[in-house]
């Protein structure tokens, strides 16, 4: 059997090879444009991310020729970079799914080259099943059907990877950031979810007598919402209560791991941390009830006022609002409060 009668010329090949030639192009000029020194990463895998994009586009001029010789040389050129990629993504530490959830202070620039790491890893990948699929023998039937003719192999298997790449690095949430600043002396966060929006309103209590309020009505299904922030100082009467609140035996009753967002359609939460680094909860789902005095204790700051301007910032999850959870609502956002390192040298987040 002829190679024209086994593989049939397809534009949509070119297309593809052509648009993953171009992702990665774009993706190179990106991360030349982030500033970082390419020196560090010079070594085979890195020449082969190099040589990806001239594999490919010479695998779309073969395609139109030469059909077996395109799908190997498409092959190959699509499998280069990926090694150099995986290699520099970390599950804990700087990966391109965390960096989707970066501030809208931050530059734009290290989002987009994170962005194009993503879709160039979708297209290789795409790329790369497609000449697979292509390359197996004629007489390897699926249904009738000869299986290198099939398409879907070549978009299920990318999604099933991709999908799993994402769900290995989004969790739990988590901002492209180190931060090594003092611990509140008392963290408070309620939750008053209504369907898919979340109200919840944090307010952190320092030692200088300093307290911080954060406000934020996210919703399920969005990326990005809108979150306000100011600050005021104790009163004497605070200081009184916040000595009781510390007193509290229930607020010592912590859990062991982290708390889980809220499931319920409507339900409440009330959350807390008292320098231990542990979490106490009280929701309804639980049908625990919060002590009073901390009820008390909370609205009576909500109601201070500010001894300064409030700020407006912009908040993202890269997980549409389902990977925001209460210990990220506590504060816990930087990449070491949540991840760390362990003897055995595995990176560990919770």
């Amino acid at each position: 059997m002829n190679e024209n009668r086994q593989l049939k010329p397809s534009w949509k090949a070119v297309l593809l090879t052509v648009s993953a030639t171009a992702a990665i192009a774009w993706m190179l000029v990106c991360y030349a444009r982030t500033g970082r020194d390419i020196l560090l990463y010079m070594g085979m895998a890195w020449l082969a991310v190099l040589l990806s994009p001239f594999g490919l586009l010479s695998s779309a001029l073969l395609l139109r020729w030469r059909l077996r010789v395109g799908y190997m040389v498409a092959a190959v050129g699509a499998v280069l970079p990926l090694p150099w990629i995986f290699m520099t993504e970390s599950r804990a530490y700087g990966n391109s799914w965390i960096a989707m959830n970066a501030s809208s202070l931050e530059p734009d620039l290290y989002m987009r080259y994170s962005q194009l790491r993503i879709v160039s890893v979708v297209f290789l990948l795409v790329t790369l099943f497609w000449a697979m699929t292509r390359l197996l023998p004629s007489d390897w039937q699926l249904r009738s059907l000869p299986v290198n003719q099939r398409t879907w192999p070549s978009i299920a298997l990318p999604f099933i990877i991709v999908v799993c790449w994402f769900a290995a690095s989004a969790f739990p949430y988590r901002e492209p950031l180190i931060v090594d600043a003092m611990n509140p002396e008392l963290s408070i966060l309620n939750v008053k979810k209504d369907g898919i929006t979340f109200h919840e309103t944090h307010v952190s209590v320092y030692r200088d007598g300093r307290y911080y309020v954060t406000l934020n009505d996210r919703q399920l299904f969005r990326y990005s919402f809108e979150e306000t922030a100011h600050e005021g100082l104790l009163t004497d009467d605070l200081r009184a209560k916040l000595k009781v609140i510390q007193a509290l035996p229930e607020l010592k009753r912590t859990l062991h791991k982290a708390p889980r967002a809220l499931r319920a359609r409507h339900g409440e939460g009330w959350y807390t941390e008292m320098e231990s680094f542990a979490i106490a909860a009280f929701t309804t789902e639980k049908a625990t009830i919060p002590p009073a005095d901390l009820v008390d204790f909370f609205r009576a700051i909500i109601g201070s006022p500010s001894t300064g301007a409030s700020s407006h910032y912009e908040v993202r999850d890269v997980c549409l609002g389902f990977c925001y959870d209460p210990k990220a609502g506590l504060g816990y956002t930087a990449e070491n409060q949540r991840c760390v390192s362990g003897a055995d040298g595995k990176e560990r987040c919770y």
